[in-house]
């Protein structure tokens, strides 16, 4: 076949180049050009202001958290808040001083899910009938309003809404943003099957704790993740109402994270704390050598083991389940670096 007839260009090994420019975004470390992203959280995070924040910033090509953003035009789908999302918008235009920008907003809810009929056609055909200039941003809000009578844990199910956003997010060649809820673990991510998790290229836990809101890019496929950023929400009076507008309040950086400290459990604690009590009670510091740190106490391990048996290290009295059970309790504790050992001497590592 001659290779202009091809579908599918193969690249060689060696037309491989790693100095390939970097992966375009819409908003600079934050959001991918075109693809498929989730802002999700708990209700009442702020994920909805953060969205219009988001949408508004990268109509009027303002920075969004202290990022550059690329002018582009964005519809906002409020499928959930339906003509009460004006408010917000109002709220937020007004507070970012922005007074003409390429941002629309669509007050019904389109069936994008499994159930026919669905609206994806006809979404995709009346965007394209306002003929916006530089389209680049769709955000759905929420993804379980757009998806009425999908179940949300079914792979194939759910596997239609991805379908319909990824085909939406291909014809405009833009970036489809879904806002999604948490399930009733906030810290397991968004709500459904893991099928979502997989599609997205971007995706972004919103949390409230202490008063203050984070927003906490978890994946980003062609970039960095892991940055973090907070904000506050400012109430302002709209009409003869009252909204809240996104106050940024640091801008991203990589959210680090305490490692986890082993803690000994079961037997293992029983064993564990058997020895602090033995060393509390009857501890001595052995002639100074180059094996246990200088002025340490320590103990034998027959005096530790009798001690845990006392504490109730094994449910039988048998001397053999006594040893099994002494035998990994010391491994564990080994291997997490809680004691060391020395000929007959053993110690804890505080």
């Amino acid at each position: 076949m001659d290779s202009t007839q091809r579908h599918f260009k193969l690249i060689r090994l060696s037309e491989l180049d790693e100095h390939e420019p970097e992966p375009e975004t819409r908003i600079k470390r934050l959001m991918p050009r075109t693809g498929l992203a989730c802002i999700y959280g708990s209700p009442g995070c702020g994920k909805t202001f953060f969205a219009i924040r988001m949408g508004l910033c990268v109509a009027a090509a303002l920075p969004f958290f202290g990022c550059e953003t690329e002018k582009s035009g964005v519809v906002y789908v409020a499928a959930e808040a339906g003509n009460g999302i004006g408010k917000r918008v109002i709220a937020a235009r007004d507070d970012m001083g922005i007074f003409d920008a390429p941002f629309y907003l669509i007050t019904e809810a389109p069936n994008l899910g499994y159930v026919t009929p669905n609206d994806c056609n006809q979404l995709i055909l009346d965007i394209q009938a306002e003929r916006i200039a530089n389209l680049g941003m769709i955000i759905l809000d929420t993804v379980a309003r757009v998806t009425p009578g999908t179940d949300e844990n079914s792979v194939q199910q759910l596997g239609v809404f991805i379908s319909n956003a990824e085909r939406i997010a291909r014809h405009f060649n833009a970036v489809v943003v879904g806002v999604h809820h948490t399930g009733k673990d906030d810290a397991r991510g968004m709500r459904g099957s893991s099928a979502l998790n997989g599609a997205t290229d971007c995706e972004w836990h919103v949390k409230k704790e202490d008063g203050l809101h984070s927003a906490r890019l978890t994946k980003m496929r062609d970039g960095e993740d892991n940055l973090s950023m907070t904000f506050s929400l400012d109430v302002v009076n709209v009409a003869e109402t009252t909204t809240c507008v996104v106050v940024e309040v640091s801008e991203p950086e990589v959210r680090k994270t305490p490692p986890k400290v082993w803690q000994p459990s079961g037997a293992t604690a029983v064993a564990y704390e058997a020895l602090l009590e033995v060393i509390n009670e009857r501890g001595t510091v052995p002639p100074e050598n180059n094996h246990i740190p200088s002025r340490t106490r320590t103990v034998s391990m027959d005096a530790w083991k009798a001690h845990a048996a006392l504490r109730g290290l094994s449910n039988s009295n048998e001397p053999r389940a006594l040893n099994i059970a002494f035998q990994r309790a010391t491994q564990k504790l080994l291997q997490n670096k809680r004691i060391g050992t020395w000929n007959n001497h053993v110690w804890p590592v505080l």
